[in-house]
C-alpha cells in the first residue's frame, strides 16, 4: 500500500489548479461505480451526488435538474468521453470537471474484438473493475477534494488508505488457482478482472451487446472452445436463445456497473465470486 501513497502524493501536483474552486460546493460523480468509490473516500465529511441515476454512460438523458447540478458542483468527476460520450459537450470544457481517463492515474487497456485481438487507439472504459485502478481512483478523489477542503485533508486521505487496504486484501483472496481458466463473454467487458481472478478471455459473442451475434462467430467459438463446458459471462437480460447454439455452457449473470450494490468492495467481491464460480464450473 505504501507505493499507492507515494504515487498519489505526486498526483497532488495534478490537482493544484483546483485550489481556487468554490468551497462548500457538491462533489458530483457521473457514473455509479465511481460514485461508490467516492462514498468511501468522503465518508464522514460529505455525501457525493450521483449524476446518472439508473443510467450508464452510454445512453444519457439529462434533466434540467441534472444540468443545474453540474453548474452548481464544485468538482465533477466523470470517466471520460470514451465512456460517457453524451456528456462530452457539457464537461470537456468545464474547468470543474475531471476525466479519469484523461487524468493519467489509471492503467487502461484497449478494446478487443470478439476473438481477443486488441484494437488500436481504443480504450476499454470499465477501468474500475481492476482493484489497482479503483484504489488509484480513490486516492485521486482524496487528492482533488483535499485541495478544495484542506481542513478535511487528513480524513480524505485516511479514508482512501482504508479503502485501498481493504480492497487490496479482498482482491488477494481470489487469485489462488494455478492455471488461468478460460471464459466466454456475451460482449467483452470483463478484461480488468482477468489479472486479479487469473482468468483468460476465449472470445465473445458480439462486439456490441445491442447487436446480435452472427453465425460465423458461433462457429469460431465452437471450433476453438478450450473446454467442453464453457463459462459464459453475460448481462441478466441475455436470453438462452442468444447462446443456445454454443452447446454446453455455464451461464453466469454479471453486472460490470455494480448497479445493485451499495458498497464498492462488497460489490466487487460479489462480482468476483460469481465469475470465479462460473469458470470453476467449466469442464474439459
Amino acid at each position: 500500500m505504501l507505493r499507492y501513497l507515494i504515487f498519489f502524493l505526486s498526483v497532488c501536483s495534478v490537482c493544484m489548479f483546483s485550489a481556487g474552486w468554490a468551497a462548500q460546493s457538491p462533489l458530483l460523480i457521473s457514473t455509479y461505480p465511481i460514485y461508490l468509490i467516492a462514498k468511501e473516500v468522503t465518508q464522514g465529511v460529505e455525501q457525493p451526488v450521483l449524476l446518472l441515476k439508473n443510467q450508464t454512460g452510454h445512453d444519457v438523458q439529462l434533466t434540467p435538474a441534472d444540468r443545474k447540478a453540474i453548474q452548481d458542483a464544485g468538482l465533477v468527476i466523470w470517466v471520460g468521453k470514451a465512456h460517457e460520450a453524451p456528456l462530452e459537450k457539457l464537461l470537456s470544457s468545464n474547468k470543474k470537471a475531471i476525466s479519469i481517463l484523461d487524468s493519467g492515474i489509471i492503467e487502461a487497456l484497449p478494446l478487443r474484438n470478439t476473438r481477443g485481438v486488441a484494437l488500436k487507439n481504443t480504450v476499454d472504459t470499465h477501468v474500475w473493475l481492476d482493484p489497482n485502478n479503483a484504489i488509484r481512483i480513490g486516492f485521486f478523489i482524496a487528492a482533488l477534494r483535499s485541495q478544495q477542503y484542506p481542513e478535511h485533508k487528513q480524513q480524505y486521505w485516511n479514508n482512501a488508505r482504508k479503502f485501498g487496504k481493504e480492497l487490496f486484501q479482498a482482491s488477494q483472496q481470489f487469485n489462488t488457482q494455478r492455471a488461468a481458466r478460460p471464459y466466454w463473454a456475451f460482449h467483452d467487458a470483463y478484461q480488468y478482472l482477468e489479472r486479479p481472478l487469473n482468468i483468460k478471455f476465449a472470445g465473445a459473442l458480439t462486439d456490441d451487446p445491442h447487436v446480435p451475434m452472427n453465425i460465423n462467430q458461433i462457429k469460431y467459438l465452437n471450433d476453438n472452445r478450450p473446454f467442453k463446458k464453457m463459462c459464459l459471462l453475460a448481462e441478466a437480460n441475455t436470453s438462452p436463445s442468444q447462446y443456445q447454439k454454443l452447446g454446453d455452457v455455464w451461464f453466469q449473470k454479471v453486472d460490470e456497473n455494480l448497479s445493485e450494490q451499495q458498497n464498492f468492495i462488497q460489490a466487487w467481491q460479489a462480482l468476483a465470486k460469481n465469475v470465479q464460480q462460473c469458470v470453476m464450473n467449466a469442464r474439459q
